[in-house]
């Protein structure tokens, strides 16, 4: 028996976790504020959302996962102060920026502001030890020999992605293509692989081989 492990990714509706129990991946989706009570039962979890909020200044490991992507850092978003997202989406631009400039010294973009209610709501669940900020992306190339894949919104790119998953997916009697079918139908391909990848990521911390951005210190830290 293996300990319950999960990736999460958010999609339109809230979360779509990738459970992994007993050598068998399911499938669970819950709404942005419904995460704890369908968490309550695993022992690790690896998330794709920044978890570990700065009062000012931008975080180290999402420079530093820029940095490990290359020309597609462009992926990462730099996660904003919390005080910040506390202003949330809605909030006038004008007032959104002129905070982010007092806190880092620039702006924040509007995508890392169209996240703040998934971020305040994951980051209200700490402190949790069993959860984990996991990137996708630095999962798929890691599974990909380093080499960071093409776009998840392009056929090669869903494609690269499963072929990438399935040797590990073999080993638990399942594929990419089987776990797609059985997820539920209002959750996109890249999402679910997404929340696969968070799983792999996940499993890689439980058995200590993990890579962590930064390398070395302490405060926010992204794995894969």
């Amino acid at each position: 028996m293996t300990q319950p492990l999960a990736g999460i990714d958010g999609y339109a509706k809230g979360w779509v976790i990738a459970v992994l129990s007993d050598q068998q991946i399911t499938w669970r989706t819950c709404a942005i504020h419904e995460l704890k009570d369908h968490v309550a039962d695993l022992d690790l979890i690896g998330i794709d959302i920044p978890i570990h909020l700065q009062k000012t200044g931008w975080r180290t490991c999402d420079r530093e996962t820029k940095k490990a992507l290359g020309k597609f850092g462009s992926r990462v978003f730099m996660t904003p102060p919390q005080a910040v997202l506390e202003l949330g989406f809605r909030a006038p631009n004008a007032t959104v920026q002129e905070l982010s400039l007092a806190l880092t010294g620039q702006g924040v973009s509007r995508q890392a502001m169209a996240l703040a209610e998934r971020i305040l709501a994951v980051n209200a669940l700490l402190p949790d030890s069993r959860l984990y900020e996991v990137f996708p992306e630095l999962v798929f190339a890691t599974l990909n020999d380093g080499t960071v894949m093409p776009s998840k919104k392009s056929a090669a790119g869903a494609g690269a992605r499963m072929r990438s998953l399935d040797p590990w997916l073999t080993t638990l009697g399942t594929s990419s293509v089987l776990l797609m079918k059985k997820c539920p139908t209002d959750v996109p391909v890249d999402d679910a692989l997404d929340a696969l990848a968070a799983l792999a990521g996940t499993l890689r911390i439980a058995n200590g081989v993990a890579q962590r951005w930064p390398q070395k210190g302490k405060g926010p830290i992204i794995w894969a």
